[in-house]
């Protein structure tokens, strides 16, 4: 059943609510709210209380500025498009399908590939735009709905990927990558709450989380810090470039059971330090990932993780509470 009203009961007034037509349109609640509050697109039938709700007609605006956006307009452009086209009257409501019912739990699933396509070209738009509140609102509703390891890999990631494709392809769109990388990484930040490492006198052995020395990527890192918040896992992160010697100063003074390194290109990826961390007593669990390690010369005692799904159990398995 369609939650037309955010959890308000139905008062029998036709129309769509905000959720039900975001899932019509496989984008998230909260864009639906700045296409409103931004560009003006929005529900015009009335509702009971505050809540309005979309006619058939509002529907058809909303598909229009999502086509536009998706062949590369800006969403301004495609808002003011989808205001100015001609209004016929709205169609009568359509009766709700068995596809509505409470029972249609498998075709629900069976569309939730397409859902997640379509919020994967949604954020790929609005980067291309340079819509930064359109990519925030995105970017938060799929930490909120999904949590930061899924959100990342199933959203953030996929989009990155590509534009780093076709600024290899193009030589263009760093501004796109740049500005995306800086929602992402205040986005991660927002739900990454801070946390005391010493408490009444005593440590809480941490996971220390690092960029290698002269790395500066630092994105994956904030990723794991807020996946590991989450579970309210002790965690240190230490973010980009950071040298060897100040990470065995904070692995002395925190008590750190486990060290994650990263290292995205190959300038940073000389494993040799690593051998001084596992020579210390006790020696801590060195987990490493990224693209940029000589992995045939990494010490045989160091964990090396090829994805960010393998890290995250790396790291939840050594993790205190």
């Amino acid at each position: 059943m369609d939650d037309l009203t955010n959890g308000e009961a139905d008062s029998g007034v036709s129309g769509l609510g905000v959720a039900a037509v975001a899932r019509r349109l496989g984008v998230a609640p909260s864009t639906l709210r700045t296409w409103d509050r931004q560009y003006g697109v929005g529900p015009t039938g009335g509702g009971p209380g505050r809540y309005h709700r979309y006619s058939p007609a509002d529907l058809a605006r909303l598909e229009t500025m999502q086509q536009m956006i998706s062949a590369g307009a800006p969403p301004a452009e495609a808002a003011r498009a989808a205001l100015d086209a001609p209004r016929g009257p709205d169609p009568e409501p359509e009766s709700h399908s068995a596809a509505d019912s409470p029972g249609a739990l498998d075709a629900s699933a069976a569309e939730h590939g397409t859902s997640q396509a379509t919020r994967i070209e949604s954020l790929a738009d609005a980067a291309m735009a340079l819509d930064e509140l359109v990519m925030t609102e995105i970017v938060e509703s799929a930490l909120r709905h999904e949590g930061v390891a899924p959100a990342w890999e199933q959203v953030m990631a996929p989009v990155l990927v590509d534009i780093g494709r076709k600024h290899a392809a193009t030589g263009k769109y760093v501004e796109v990558e740049h500005l995306l990388s800086a929602v992402v990484s205040r986005c991660l930040v927002g739900v990454t709450r801070p946390q005391e490492i010493f408490l009444a006198g005593q440590v809480r052995s941490p996971v220390v989380l690092a960029c290698a020395p002269d790395e500066e990527h630092t994105l994956p890192i904030l990723v794991l810090a807020a996946a590991l918040a989450e579970t309210g896992a002790a965690r240190l992160m230490l973010g980009a470039r950071v040298p060897a010697s100040a990470l065995e100063a904070a692995i002395d003074r925190t008590a750190a059971h486990t060290v994650f390194v990263w290292s995205q290109t190959s300038e940073t990826g000389e494993p040799s330090w690593l051998t001084d961390l596992l020579a210390r007593h006790p020696a801590p669990q060195v987990v490493v990932g990224g693209p940029g390690w000589d992995r045939d010369r990494l010490p045989p005692e160091v964990n090396f993780v090829p994805s960010m799904a393998a890290a995250l159990q790396a790291l939840r398995g050594t993790a205190p509470h």
